[in-house]
């Protein structure tokens, strides 16, 4: 195997994360199983590079594009992450030697892409050192949407929309929030340990673990080393889930013995607090689209302890011929989303996702929710849940919902809820907003279907 450095790995992960089907956690856990040579100090400088990289992306092109005698448009994304790597080290990584971030990335431009891509490359970052100080970014008060798309580093589209939907004040803090790092957050794995006993195993390895203040199986770790190096991970103690994530398991709320239905269940972090939730007793049917998807529910079960969970192959838009004669206590819709209420930990986002993929997946939403409530027995519970932050995808489908449904009805999250929760229920459905509750955008209904 070549061992390549962690800048040039950083470069390889930057090619790759914009497929659609790419998330930027996945290509870093491949990479460091594929480069089993990195050190943990490598490991961290790598995601400290690509996650950097992709947070402020559009700050970085900003120099570029006004330095750059080629329209921006016509430089090669290979060229173009070259100059990304260097101005972010330049800029944000002052422990850095500016002369290391110029050759560091000029050496890979020419080992890589030839002599007159390291000629460019080079040409740009040495005259972006002489002149930073004089290149000039949007005010506020000039043109507000321009200045938070460069200078808080979000496409012009998505703060237009937010300034339009949310007003300039709180789109500013949004952006802001959004560039923050996330902490790492876990959730208990209670089958098999108490939170405050993995509270005192956490802090006996070194590690600065705290309790959730939301949600009772929380933990977050301050100054996390790489998840693949966390103690426990192995043995099933815990999984990687936010806060706000484990707040829809407390809206469904699952009894032991229950029959439960989870309609979009990959990865398997909510189906396995289901399982938690009802003591390992019952069953839980997760279906989604593929056995790829399958695979880690599946992975997730069996690290778990969990033995409920049968997993379904089918897409959940239609009838599924192993579920056409069954009815469920409780459903989950956790249906795919923009997943804007997550980017701070997830930056690559940003830059996948286009208005028009707003429109779309409401589509799906609303075709997904529809679809899965033929499911739900008289007097059962469907929960409908997003990651984002989007009316249109969040109450516009359930208000649609309920039009086309009258046999549903929405019933308030508040007494499923810690009370410490209860600030954020509006209208009776949950929204955490990420820069006013700190952790990530959810939005979660709870429809009761009449008896």
């Amino acid at each position: 195997m070549i061992r390549k450095s962690p800048r040039a790995i950083c470069l390889e992960i930057l090619s790759q994360v914009n497929r659609k089907d790419r998330s930027l956690d996945v290509l870093l856990d491949r990479a460091f199983k594929k480069y089993r040579h990195l050190t943990p100090l490598d490991r961290a400088f790598l995601t400290e590079l690509a996650y950097g990289i992709l947070r402020w992306r559009e700050r970085l092109d900003w120099p570029v594009r006004h330095l750059s005698k080629v329209p921006f448009e016509k430089i090669e994304p290979e060229t173009l992450n070259l100059l990304r790597l260097g101005l972010y080290q330049i800029d944000f990584l002052t422990r850095t030697p500016v002369s290391a971030a110029v050759n560091e990335s000029v050496g890979l431009g020419r080992r890589y892409h030839g002599g007159r891509t390291a000629g460019f490359v080079n040409a740009i970052l040495r005259n972006y050192l002489r002149k930073r100080q004089e290149i000039r970014y949007p005010l506020l008060e000039e043109d507000p949407a321009l200045h938070l798309s460069v200078v808080h580093s979000h496409p012009r589209w998505l703060v237009e929309r937010w300034i339009r939907e949310l007003g300039l004040e709180t789109a500013l803090a949004l952006c802001r929030f959004n560039n923050r790092i996330a902490p790492l957050t876990l959730r208990v794995n209670t089958l098999r340990v108490k939170r405050e006993e993995l509270i005192e195993r956490l802090r006996a390895k070194g590690l600065k673990a705290i309790p959730n203040e939301y949600s009772s199986e929380g933990i977050s770790i301050e100054d996390p080393p790489p998840v693949s190096e966390l103690p426990f991970l192995r043995e099933g103690l815990f999984v990687l889930q936010d806060e706000a994530s484990q707040l829809v398991t407390s809206v469904l709320d699952p009894r032991p013995g229950e029959a439960i239905l989870d309609g979009c269940a990959s990865p398997g972090g909510k189906t396995t607090h289901l399982a938690q939730r009802m003591g390992n007793r019952g069953v839980i049917y997760a279906v989604d689209l593929s056995q790829k998807k399958l695979a880690p529910i599946e992975e997730n079960c069996r690290r778990l302890g969990v033995a409920i969970v049968k997993t379904l192959k089918g897409d959940v838009t239609r009838p599924h011929p192993q579920l056409e004669t069954m009815t469920f206590d409780r459903v989950l819709a956790d249906v795919p989303c923009t997943g804007f209420g997550t980017l701070r930990r997830n930056p690559d986002l940003k830059w996948k996702k286009t208005e028009r993929d707003v429109h779309r997946l409401s589509q799906l939403q609303f075709s997904i929710l529809s679809s899965l409530s033929r499911y739900v027995k008289p007097g059962g519970i469907l929960v409908y849940s997003t990651c984002t932050v989007f009316r249109e995808e969040n109450e516009g489908v359930v208000e649609r919902f309920l039009q086309a449904h009258p046999e549903f009805r929405l019933e308030s999250v508040m007494p499923y809820l810690p009370e410490k929760c209860h600030p954020f229920v509006q209208g009776g459905v949950l929204k955490t907003f990420p820069p006013r509750n700190g952790m990530d955008g959810f939005f979660v209904a709870r429809l009761a279907r009449l008896g």
